[in-house]
């Protein structure tokens, strides 16, 4: 499976709230992209 590495400018509310979806919702990402989303830096 593919790896989309993703890197978040700011952790503030819409920072914050991106991460969360991805840890919260990471299989349903992963199935709708195809691929695995990876947070690498902040």
């Amino acid at each position: 499976m593919r790896k989309i590495k993703v890197g978040i400018i700011g952790f503030g509310t819409i920072g914050s709230g991106v991460v969360r979806i991805l840890t919260a919702h990471g299989d349903l990402v992963r199935q709708r992209l195809g691929a695995e989303v990876e947070v690498v830096k902040i």
